[in-house]
Parts: C-alpha cells; sequence; structure tokens
C-alpha cells in the first residue's frame, strides 16, 4: 500500500504526439471504480509500463482521497491497496508486486489463449487496459465476451517491455527518482527479498504467514529470473543521467486490443 503515499500525480510529465498534455486526457474521466489491468507475456515486461501503472495508480486515490488514509494506514480501516491486476500469460514472468499488485490474487497466472486471457480480463471488470505492442490478430472469442469488453472498458494502450513502442502517440516522463524507485525493486529480487524478509509476517501483511508478502517475495526470488538482465539492461538505456525514464505509449481499440492478448514483443537488448 505504500504507493498511496509514494506517488502523485505531479511527478509524471505527459505529452500527446509531443505537445503538453495531462493525466486526465490520458486516463479521462476516471470513476471510482475504474480498474488497471496489463497483460505479461514475457519476463518483467510491465517494467516497460511502469508509469502508466504508476500513473493510474494516482487516479485510483485522487478520485477517493479516503483510499489513501495516513500514514498509519496498514490501521485504517479506510485505506485499500489500488485495483490493478496483473496478467502472466503462458507463466510466470517475475514478481510485480513492488508496484502493489498485492494480495497475491491480483497477478493473475492465465494460459497462452487469448479467450482464456479475456475471460480473466473480464472476471476482474478492467476498464483501463494495457497490452504488449504486437500486431493485432482475428481471434474467435467466446459468444458476447467481446461485447462485454467493449461495453465496460474506457481506455486501451500498447506498450512495450522496452518503454518504447512502434508509432508512439503518448510519452509519459518521470520526473522524480521516486517513480524508479519500484522498478529497482522489481528488477532486484534480492533486495525485494531483503526488504520483504525485514517485515513482521503478521499484522498488515497478513495474519497467515503463508499468505504474507515476506512468503510470497521469498518463494518467488527465483522467477523468470532468465530473463531478468535483459530487462535490467533495457531500463538501463532508458535512463537518462538523472536515472529518469520516458515511456511511450500508442491508444488502441478494444477490438484491436482484444487481438493483441498472447504476443511477445520484439524489443532490443
Amino acid at each position: 500500500m505504500h504507493t498511496a503515499l509514494q506517488l502523485s500525480s505531479d511527478h509524471f510529465e505527459v505529452t500527446h504526439r509531443g505537445v503538453k498534455s495531462s493525466r486526465d486526457e490520458l486516463l479521462p474521466e476516471w470513476a471510482p471504480y475504474d480498474r488497471l489491468g496489463i497483460v505479461v507475456t514475457e519476463s518483467f515486461g510491465a517494467v516497460g509500463a511502469s508509469h502508466l501503472i504508476q500513473l493510474s495508480i494516482t487516479s485510483y486515490y485522487d478520485v477517493r482521497p479516503s483510499r489513501r488514509a495516513g500514514k498509519a494506514r496498514e490501521e485504517d480501516p479506510d485505506a485499500v491497496y489500488p485495483e490493478i491486476y496483473l496478467f502472466h500469460v503462458g507463466g510466470p514472468h517475475g514478481d510485480h508486486s513492488a508496484y502493489d499488485f498485492w494480495p497475491a490474487r491480483k497477478e493473475v497466472l492465465v494460459d497462452s489463449d487469448p479467450l482464456a486471457v479475456l475471460d480473466a480480463i473480464n472476471d476482474r471488470a478492467i476498464t483501463r487496459l494495457l497490452v504488449p505492442d504486437v500486431d493485432p490478430v482475428a481471434v474467435e472469442h467466446q459468444w458476447k465476451e467481446p461485447a462485454a469488453a467493449r461495453d465496460r472498458i474506457v481506455s486501451a494502450f500498447a506498450y512495450s517491455p522496452s518503454g518504447v513502442v512502434r508509432s508512439p502517440e503518448w510519452q509519459i516522463r518521470g520526473l522524480r527518482k521516486s517513480t524508479e524507485t519500484n522498478v529497482d525493486m522489481v528488477l532486484d529480487p534480492t533486495r525485494r527479498y531483503s526488504s520483504a524478509a525485514a517485515l513482521p509476517p503478521t499484522g498488515a501483511h497478513g495474519s497467515d504467514p503463508l499468505r504474507s508478502w515476506p512468503m510470497r517475495a521469498s518463494a518467488r526470488i527465483d522467477e523468470a529470473v532468465e530473463g531478468l538482465a535483459a530487462a535490467q539492461q533495457r531500463r538501463k538505456a532508458l535512463r537518462d543521467p538523472d536515472g529518469l525514464v520516458v515511456e511511450s505509449y500508442r491508444r488502441v481499440s478494444v477490438d484491436e486490443a482484444l487481438g493483441m492478448l498472447v504476443g511477445v514483443t520484439t524489443v532490443e537488448g
């Protein structure tokens, strides 16, 4: 729940086709029950969408400030984790819980089948959807499942694990080092485990140790490790001398997004 106090909309700068824009233009009419979902098809892929994930979190808290509560948020009955969901397609792609994908049910393991992925998206009533930047393919989804998605999803975007999409439309620039704090935690499993191990496995992190963040972080320390070095290098290549990053995105229609649910991007590094 740390993102409630860690992040603010003024930590980011939004531009649209090179012209200064705003979070509200990128994510219009954010409502109290909006939910972000990101489809991930490769190791630590969501890192390339870090800014949009985190900017969405600020919208989630700003639309109902009581969710953010105070510093003693673990004791505040109104404080909640952001409604964000990560869909691991075809296998586990690394522990992204440092962005506050928590409790653990918010990282969803799903078969590499576009029908199964859409089932998971619809089950969780996702309203803002991020999909990998791949060419859409024709998919015959189950009867009325695309209609349900079109009826509910307000915004859909293509992102790249590299942080740079083809034909970029939107750019989000991090303005403070705090915008990279969660990225560093995700890309350093040993650091993440050490941070988790320092916390008590009870109270705010669950009365059942097996369901607590320290135990989960320990169990996932080697997850997707084969792709970790490449993900670290991609992020390093994006960072300016101050350690800050600009990411790009492209808005897509819901129908396009539903044809982009299982593809793997081609990235450098």
